[in-house]
């Protein structure tokens, strides 16, 4: 069909043109048919879809792929004199398995891999001018073989060399059981070849370190570990100096006994700095050549000194937020309050009342001498004054409200009793400043007087605990306030409770309990009469647990932690293992989401945030890592940043949703003590593990050239024959730009002749 419609275009091209007006020439004629029909012919022809396939074939050789571990380790002394790397001997075993196979004429072609199972893999070649050293920190060997099946899933791989020390910074429990694929290769041969002394040279180590991820400031923290000697026996009555050094400094220094290979030590100091603090423990170098002692200048040739000092970080917190309750004197008010505060571990409440001695601690009886300066100030978090007839007359409120801006949290119950209109109206004007209200009038309004919530106040962080809406029932079956003490909401506060004449709340409503912020410092004022009447108030068949929490004495409770913490303990922050790291071991953090009362919040969608603390942080700009998801085992989200350069990182959560939330930023530290320092032998036993779970899997120790031949010897006894492919190649000649430019060049031509000889 399609060549009767060839033939039938060419047919009307020539009759089309044989009856043109003006009548063109001959020669003209000519051309016009034949650009026409070359143009319409190829049209037919892209409608029939002409292939031309042609079917070869070609001869592959096998492949043998050597994988050589790059990582910090196999840049180590490969044996006691040092005189070649691990690095340098791995790439000299290739060199001389692909002579000896040539040699012996064995068919196959090489190719060349360097990875660590945590970075890229990289194909590499020995004709490279300059193959450098290892770059990468950190080991995963399992990973490693796995990413090499991956990547020659598609290739005639017959055998496959890994050439590594065998030592990991992955843990056991970090490997989350991955294994290589035994899918793949199924028909590949693995060998795994250990470089590195296996035995070890005369070593001492420090390992087995054992110490607080916190502290707290002031504390004797005590750090654990153990000397280890290896290959050198303890001689009698020798001993170690190991050193507790932060920087050049050194905090404390002792002399141990070696009892045996292994000993046992403890080291302790005070920090009296807060934050991630770097820590580093020493241990004096093995003396060979001395019969006993640890003098540093009879050092004998102790090949590995990297592991005879290792880095650690202890986050120190400040000692427990301490409040300070001034009273006028004793009563139920001090007593629920004290209790409230009893019932937070991380709050810490000294009362002070007045006797006729003055001022005294309600405990010891011993007499509380005012701060007279801010410093004396600032070693409380939060005071509160309740009733100001009192000691509290004597304060110096200038200083105080310096200590408020500051960031001291200040909570004023004002007096309740019948000479309270008086003492109002002596209010100190340091004190009234400080209030978050206006107290224009000394008038103590008789109730009763019905407390409520304003919608707008819910959010806010003394309120955690008690949800939304029904969370605030309790204010209706709790006891009226029976008076309170007129005053005024200041602009820019917040008011969280408000009370009216009515349990409906219809008519004008008063300001109960008022908080708000002057400077740094957090204010809370209470205008109503006997807080304790709330506080104690709970229906007849509540439990006991639910009176703890319930109503009035789970706000004072929140009231307290708002008061000395702010919400620093609450929303997101970083948990578990301190962010101090080694070079080379993967960076894994974890961090939470608590509201004011502790409670995680599991559906949220966080973040991390790590910047450069270094003075040249040009190789590390800004990133963002997602979360790895909420662990509902451990209550955390989880955060993989792999390995990073070291040097200091400021690092920061970020909780996403209608209004970002963010974590107080923290330091994330990766010292340049490279954990693979301290692998001074081949971990032989890890290699013929990693054998033994690879289908037919060989493990030899390369470290002899005996060794080198036993595995030339096996890889000549696989078999090496060449692989026949068959290809088929193909060629479309209508598809592509070329047919189209050419049948649209044709008709372009006769359109051109055809406008220039007048033709219709």
């Amino acid at each position: 069909m399609l060549l009767v419609t060839a033939a039938g275009a060419v047919f009307l091209t020539v009759r089309f043109y044989g009856q043109s007006k003006p009548d063109p020439s001959k020669g003209l004629r000519q051309i016009l048919v034949v650009f026409r029909s070359i143009a319409l012919l190829l049209l037919v022809l892209a409608v029939g879809a002409p292939l031309l396939s042609r079917v070869f074939s070609t001869e592959i050789a096998p492949e043998l792929v050597f994988v050589v571990e790059d990582s910090a380790s196999m840049d180590l002394p490969s044996d006691g004199d040092g005189s070649f790397s691990r690095w340098e001997v791995a790439l000299d075993v290739m060199s001389k398995v692909e002579a000896s196979l040539t040699e012996l004429d064995v068919n196959f072609s090489s190719r060349m891999f360097r990875g660590n199972g945590l970075e890229e893999l990289n194909e590499f070649d020995m004709a490279d001018p300059v193959i450098g050293r290892p770059v990468n920190h950190g080991t995963f060997l399992e990973s490693l073989l796995r990413g090499v099946n991956l990547r020659l899933a598609a290739d005639p791989v017959q055998a496959v060399v890994l050439l590594s020390d065998g030592n990991e910074t992955i843990s056991a429990g970090e490997q989350n059981g991955l294994q290589p694929d035994r899918r793949l290769h199924s028909s590949a041969q693995f060998f795994i070849g250990g470089v590195g002394d296996a035995q070890g040279t005369p070593d001492r180590i420090i390992s087995d370190l054992r110490y607080p991820q916190t502290a707290f400031q002031g504390d004797r923290v005590t750090f654990e570990a153990t000397v280890v000697q290896n290959q050198f026996a303890v001689r009698p009555n020798e001993t170690a100096t190991v050193w507790l050094m932060q920087g050049e400094k050194i905090l404390a220094e002792k002399d141990i006994k070696l009892e045996s290979e292994v000993t046992n030590f403890e080291i302790s100091v005070v920090p009296d700095k807060l934050g991630l603090q770097v820590f580093e423990l020493k241990v004096s170098p093995l003396v060979l050549g001395a019969a006993g002692g640890n003098q540093a200048d009879s050092f004998d040739n102790e090949r590995f000194l990297s592991n005879n000092q290792v880095s650690f970080g202890v986050d120190i917190h400040k000692a427990r937020s301490r409040l300070l309750l001034l009273a006028d004197r004793p009563g139920w008010n001090v007593r629920f309050l004290a209790q409230a505060a009893q019932r937070e571990t991380r709050l810490a409440l000294d009362v002070v009342y007045s006797t006729e001695q003055g001022l005294v601690f309600a405990d010891s009886m011993i007499r509380f001498v005012e701060p007279n300066d801010l410093e004396k100030w600032q070693s409380y978090d939060g005071v509160i004054l309740l009733g100001w007839g009192g000691g509290q007359n004597h304060l110096d409120y200038k200083l105080l409200s310096e200590a408020v801006r500051a960031g001291l949290g200040l909570w004023v119950l004002p007096p309740t009793g019948e000479d309270s209109a008086s003492l109002v109206k002596n209010l100190p004007n340091g004190l009234r400043e400080l209030l978050p209200v206006s107290l224009s009038s000394s008038r103590r309004v008789k109730g009763p007087w019905f407390a409520s919530a304003p919608d707008a106040a819910t959010d806010h962080p003394v309120f955690s605990g008690f949800g939304q809406g029904s969370g605030m029932e309790f204010l209706k079956q709790a006891p009226p306030v029976l008076s309170i003490l007129e005053n005024t909401a200041k602009p820019g506060v917040q008011t969280l409770l408000t009370v009216s004449s009515s349990a409906q709340g219809a008519d004008k409503q008063k300001p109960l309990l008022v908080t708000g912020e002057n400077g740094k410092g957090r204010t809370v004022f209470w205008s109503g009469s006997r807080l304790w009447e709330m506080a104690f108030w709970a229906r007849v068949e509540t439990e006991s647990r639910e009176i703890e929490n319930s109503g009035v004495r789970l706000l004072l409770r929140n009231l307290l932690v708002w008061l000395a913490d702010g919400t620093e303990e609450s929303g997101l922050s970083f948990v578990g293992r301190q962010p101090f790291f080694q070079e080379g071991e993967p960076v894994l953090l974890a961090g939470q989401w608590l509201d004011m009362r502790g409670q995680n919040i599991a559906d949220g969608r966080v973040s991390l945030m790590v910047h450069s603390l270094n003075e040249n942080s040009k190789d590390f700009s800004e990133q963002t890592y997602p979360s790895t998801g909420f662990d509902p085992e451990s209550q955390q989200y989880g955060f993989d940043l792999h390995a990073i350069p070291p040097g200091r990182y400021g690092i920061k959560l970020v909780g996403h949703g209608d209004q970002e939330v963010e974590s107080t930023e923290a330091q994330l530290v990766v010292t340049s003590h490279s954990v693979e320092e301290t692998q001074n032998r081949q971990d032989a036993r890890r290699l013929k593990l990693l054998a033994n779970r690879l289908s037919g899997g060989r493990y030899i120790d390369l470290t002899t050239q005996d060794s080198i031949t036993e595995l030339v010897n096996q890889l000549a006894q696989l078999s090496w024959e060449s692989k026949r492919v068959s290809n088929r190649k193909q060629w479309d000649p209508v598809a592509g730009w070329p047919f189209l430019v050419l049948v649209v060049l044709l008709l372009v031509c006769e359109w051109f002749l055809r406008r220039r000889h007048g033709l219709l």
